[in-house]
Order: C-alpha cells, then structure tokens, then sequence
C-alpha cells in the first residue's frame, strides 16, 4: 500500500471517531518538540540505504510515528516526526503529526501553526481541512481583535472548502465543526443553521455545543 493512501485512510478514521483529544502529556524534553535539529549524519545515511531515498524513509518514519501515536506513545511519536522531518521537511503529514501532538498539549495557536504548514505543503484531506479550521478559530480567541476576524475569516473560507465532497458522514462532520467555530465567533444563528445541516445528514451532536447555543442568551 502506498504511503499517501495508508496515511490518509488513517487520518480520516481519526477525524470521523474524534479520536483527537486534549488529554496532555508529561513536559516535553527538548527531543520531544516539533523540528528539534538533532541532525545525525548515519542515522540519515541509514535510513537512506534502508527505504532508497530521504523522501521514501520520511514516509516510513512518518509511518511508525502515527503507529506509536494511536498507541499511545506520545514521546515515540513526537520522535519519530522529528527523524521524519529530518528526512523530508517538505513532508506535509510531518506538520499534521506535529500539530496533533502540541493539540494533545494544548497548545492551540501552534497547532494552528503546524496544520498551517501541512496544508502549505500539499495536504488538503477535507478532514484535515475541518480540523485546520476549528483549530484556526479557537487560535483567533488568543489573538488580538483584527488577527482575531482575520483568523475567523480564515476558518469560514477553510470550513467551506471542506464542504466540498460528496460523502455525506464527512460533511456531517463539516457543518458540525463549523458549527462549534460559529460558537466561538458569537454568531449563533449561523450555528444553528450548521447544526441542522449537520442533523439532515445523519451527524450526532455534542451534548456541550447544543448546550452552548441553549445558553447563547
């Protein structure tokens, strides 16, 4: 199986069982955050040998580093990207497995960061694209009030570019989301209008964003 297609049939069971969650980990040592230059030539040259390019290792990297983060092994992972992007920096799933770990930390505007530069470097998964701009708008509530609408705006454009697939349980997905950003902008009736849209296509809605829009005044 190609490396492309393993990793993206991965992220969408990640996005539709909401299997992203806040729970954080011990304080990251300097080999445990994203991009720690710890360039080891023979490591590299190995690796080369093994998988016959930097690109190819990079993706067997990024690989095991998604292995170790759905069991769990918060630390492994973060490792495993750090050596997959000093394979291949222009590895975009290096930027997702990034930002979902700082996402378990949360820490939310590096998040928005990391999943800035996975889309910058070619993923545009439509559930990633959800992700993103979620993310996106809970980054704008740390901001200053014009980043704030800037990253607002963001958001709406990255939740309607999603919007733009024909499978139904995935755009379920979409208008869920949306609607939760809808919520952190304060504009409830476009909430509401995304949460029935959610509803007509079959989505399930958290018990805490119909709570949120129940005591919107």
């Amino acid at each position: 199986m190609k490396h492309g297609i393993k990793l993206t049939k991965f992220f969408l069971t990640l996005s539709f069982l909401l299997v992203i969650s806040v729970s954080s980990f011990a304080e990251p040592s300097e080999l445990q955050v994203p991009m720690y230059d710890a360039t080891d030539s023979s490591f590299i040259a190995s690796a080369i040998n093994s998988f016959g390019t930097s690109e190819h290792a990079s993706e067997g990297y990024v690989e095991r580093a998604f292995d170790n983060y759905t069991s769990n092994k918060f630390d492994k992972s973060m490792q495993k990207f750090n050596q997959a992007w000093l394979l291949n920096p222009d590895n975009a799933y290096v930027y997702l497995g990034f930002g979902l770990l700082l996402k378990k930390n949360e820490q939310t505007c590096p998040t928005y960061k990391m999943f800035k530069l996975a889309n910058e470097k070619g993923l545009n998964e439509k559930g990633f694209l959800t992700d993103y701009a979620y993310t996106t708008s809970q980054c704008a509530l740390l901001k200053e009030e014009k980043e704030k609408q800037q990253l607002f705006i963001a958001s709406n454009d990255l939740h309607q570019t999603a919007t733009e697939t024909e499978n139904e349980r995935l755009l379920a997905y979409v208008y869920h989301s949306w609607a939760k950003s809808y919520v952190l902008q304060e504009d409830f009736t476009k909430a509401e209008e995304m949460v029935e849209k959610s509803k007509s296509l079959g989505g399930t809605i958290d018990s805490s964003l119909l709570q949120a829009l129940k005591n919107k005044n």
